[in-house]
């Protein structure tokens, strides 16, 4: 297990030296905090903090994406044109391998204490405590968050976030969507309401309005219309004097 976690911590740090070299990060160090994101009709802003750094984002219609970084001396803007956008991309992802690591490695420990009379169960229980942390060390580090901004070119220009930086998923979400949208001169603001909830909104719409009345259709009275006959039957009442029956 231990040569597992130390192969993987190698492997994790060859494919950031790569990314950093093919897709650059904007800063090489995760952003802590989101704090703000506002979405209007033209644009989409968000600002990203950590200890001394700083990353906003601002999408703005026919005026592309500005991306501007600030972390102790070092400030970076980078402009990304509308038309070269391909995709925006945000991903979160934890190895919870760490933890069922963690908890095995001190359960083996306890295991050895209990297990033994004489010096060595103390010596594997300080191993094994030593091996528990480090897996729960790396299940903390591992846990990384990336927004993309992918060109059409394939280069990436990553911000790196902790996987606590993003509260609201669904924010981010429409984030993301007026991003994409400023990029093919969509106008308009992004709906929050997703395809599935709009069936449930228009069936409780159909189910709110008012049904309509029917107009009941009004037929003679034929106790009214029916003539009234004289007793021999020769004479009939019009309303007004007595006709002969023809």
């Amino acid at each position: 297990m231990l040569v597992i976690s130390i192969l993987y911590v190698v492997e994790k740090y060859i494919s950031h030296l790569f990314f950093k070299i093919a897709m650059p990060n904007v800063l090489d160090i995760p952003m802590k905090k989101t704090e703000d994101i506002t979405i209007s009709d033209e644009s989409a802003y968000a600002v990203f903090t950590a200890r001394k750094a700083r990353i906003e984002v601002n999408s703005t219609m026919n005026r592309g994406i500005q991306v501007n970084s600030s972390y102790k001396s070092e400030q970076v803007s980078i402009g990304i044109n509308d038309n070269y956008l391909a995709s925006v991309t945000y991903k979160r992802r934890s190895h919870p391998i760490y933890i069922i690591a963690s908890v095995f490695f001190l359960i083996v420990g306890l295991l050895l204490v209990v297990g033994s009379s004489d010096d060595s169960g103390t010596v594997g229980l300080v191993v094994c405590v030593v091996l528990s942390l480090m897996s729960l060390f790396l299940f903390y580090y591992t846990r990384m968050a990336r927004l993309s901004f992918r060109l059409a070119d394939e280069q990436d220009y990553d911000i790196l976030l902790a996987s606590s930086a993003v509260n609201d998923s669904d924010l981010m979400q429409l984030f993301i969507q007026k991003v994409l949208m400023n990029s093919l001169k969509v106008e308009g603001f992004v709906s929050d309401i997703k395809p599935n909830q709009k069936v449930g909104i228009q069936k409780e719409m159909m189910n709110k309005t008012t049904p309509q009345q029917l107009v009941q259709p009004v037929f003679p009275n034929t106790e009214k219309n029916t003539p009234q006959l004289s007793e021999d039957g020769q004479y009939q009442w019009n309303g007004a004097e007595w006709t002969p029956v023809n």
